[in-house]
């Protein structure tokens, strides 16, 4: 699932780590999440067959990919730099992360503006809930405190995101660091998920996910200790990730409906993707990579733009609504496109470097 795993010798030490394949993976997770969103938009508007939902149905399964990769990179963050303290990893976070997730705030008031209908949509409580990463997608669960801001849906998964960074200070420092260490996480995450289903609330069903963002974690930890993977050094992910599987298939018995992209199906379906994810990767590796290069080397270039693309696209190719101004929705789209690539890439490669050498 990584890299081509070439040895890890105390002269790389001093290099920064780097994993074109990863970057592979981030690339082509934020274009599958993009297409999901855009195939869905074109099948409503009768542009594209509907069979072709099938294939990009998996959007949620893309995120769940985000947070084993994300898990696995903030590790290596901290295998360079052991001694790092809260303060320091908490801006290195947060100008990484807030900068453009402002751009995507001002780009959704924009687009409502545009369309019209701001003043219907904006909601102050909803603002402070995103700044504050307390969003989530509260149609489909339990426990919502806000909605991610005017409907941009992506924005959901960074709350989850933001507080896994904070989680993860804490258990790294305190934890032991043996190979255990991921079954605490996985005691933590159980009982924060019990509570879930008798008490829905939106701080514990983070907690109960911190169990999948760790099993990237752990990931990177057996690549760094080990330089390679066997069943023996990945069995304590199998075995987290199966148990979590079998509580979040408990609130099941006794739902009145069942629907796949709803709680608690949709928790189910997390759980159990993260646990095929980290098993396909796994066998994958097993067969040295055997094509990764050819099918997904590609979408390494996409990566240096993949975070601003996830949590751009929403507003600007589903929510901007240019038809009354051009009248053919291919050329729509394509406009949409090129404003996307070019918003992104001004933000993430232009602007973002200058964060970082004004906020240190």
């Amino acid at each position: 699932m990584l890299n081509s795993l070439s040895s890890l010798n105390s002269e790389k030490m001093n290099k920064p780590l780097y994993f074109q394949k990863l970057d592979a993976l981030r690339g082509v997770a934020s274009l599958y999440v993009l297409f999901h969103n855009l195939v869905y938009g074109l099948v409503g508007l009768k542009l594209v067959s509907p069979k072709v939902k099938i294939f990009f149905a998996a959007g949620q399964e893309a995120v769940i990919l985000f947070f084993l990769l994300s898990g696995f990179v903030i590790y290596l963050s901290f295998y360079k730099n052991p001694n790092i303290n809260f303060s320091k990893f908490f801006i290195k976070r947060f100008r990484r992360i807030y900068f453009i997730l402002l751009i995507s705030l001002i780009i959704s008031i924009f687009v409502s503006a545009f369309n019209g209908n701001l003043a219907q949509r904006f909601s102050e409580k909803e603002l402070i809930g995103n700044l504050l990463f307390l969003q989530d997608f509260g149609r489909v669960k339990p426990g919502n405190l806000v909605n991610p801001f005017l409907g941009n849906l992506p924005l959901w998964s960074l709350s989850y995101e933001w507080w896994f960074y904070m989680m993860f200070f804490l258990a790294y420092t305190v934890l032991p660091k043996s190979k255990n260490r991921i079954y605490f996480v996985l005691t933590y995450s159980a009982i924060c998920y019990m509570i879930f289903i008798i008490h829905p609330n939106h701080f514990c069903l983070i907690s109960a996910y911190f169990i999948i963002w760790w099993s990237g974690v752990e990931a990177a930890t057996i690549f760094t200790t080990y330089n390679r993977f066997t069943y023996n050094h990945l069995q304590p992910i199998f075995i987290s990730l199966i148990l979590m599987s079998l509580l979040a298939a408990l609130p099941l018995q006794g739902a009145e409906e069942l629907r796949f992209g709803y709680y608690p199906f949709l928790v189910l379906r997390h759980f159990f993707t993260a646990l095929l994810l980290m098993f396909i990767g796994w066998i994958w590796y097993k067969n040295k990579l055997f094509m990764f290069d050819k099918l997904l080397g590609v979408f390494a270039k996409i990566s240096p733009i993949s975070y601003a693309l996830y949590i751009f696209h929403y507003p600007i190719l589903v929510q901007w609504h240019l038809r009354p101004y051009i009248p053919n929705y291919w050329l729509e789209y394509s406009l949409k496109i090129v404003v996307l690539l070019g918003l992104a890439y001004l933000t993430e490669i232009k602007l973002q470097s200058r964060i970082y050498r004004w906020i240190k």
